[in-house]
């Protein structure tokens, strides 16, 4: 395999990540595993989502970190950091939340997500943060061997109930 290289975000790499998130999580993700909702919606729901993370990251909060994932010079996953100032002042903790991981998955199995895991990890120590946390879909069995083999422990498992009404 060439070189992976994990780097902060720069800007234009948006145009990556926006391509990225509908392939990662029109699958496994709250919006993907629903088919009651319309496709084209859905991966405009994941496109925007990771824009709006570049773009806060672009305003310079320091409260959120963008890592990229690249592979012979082509970006082909993502990993959203941050802080969570309300649990931080709840609990009297610097308390960091991994907000979203994403991998392109032409190159699932290839060790990137756990890159950026350990990435993330390592800025969330230079950041002096004492508790982390991180959400996944119960069927993303991936991500959350990813998750614990950094060694994170499901402490909660919860049930996301919808209903369209006519």
């Amino acid at each position: 395999m060439s070189d992976l290289l994990i780097s902060p975000y720069q800007a234009g790499d948006e145009v990556a990540m926006a391509a990225i998130a509908p392939r990662a999580f029109g699958v496994w993700a709250r919006y993907g595993i629903d088919y009651s909702l319309p496709r084209d919606r859905v991966e405009d729901e994941y496109r925007e989502e990771a824009l709006g993370y570049a773009e806060t990251i672009r305003a310079a909060d320091p409260n959120l970190a963008v890592f990229v994932a690249r592979l012979d010079d082509a970006i082909v996953g993502y990993i959203v950091i941050g802080i969570d100032l309300h649990r931080t002042r709840r609990f009297g903790v610097k308390w960091g939340q991994l907000i979203s991981l994403a991998v392109d998955p032409d190159f699932h199995h290839r060790g990137i997500g756990k890159a950026l895991v350990a990435r993330a990890m390592a800025w969330f120590r230079e950041e002096r943060c004492e508790y982390l946390d991180v959400e996944t879909d119960q069927n993303n069995v991936a991500a959350i061997r990813t998750y614990e083999g950094a060694g994170f422990r499901t402490i909660y498992s919860g049930l996301h109930l919808s209903q369209r009404l006519d």
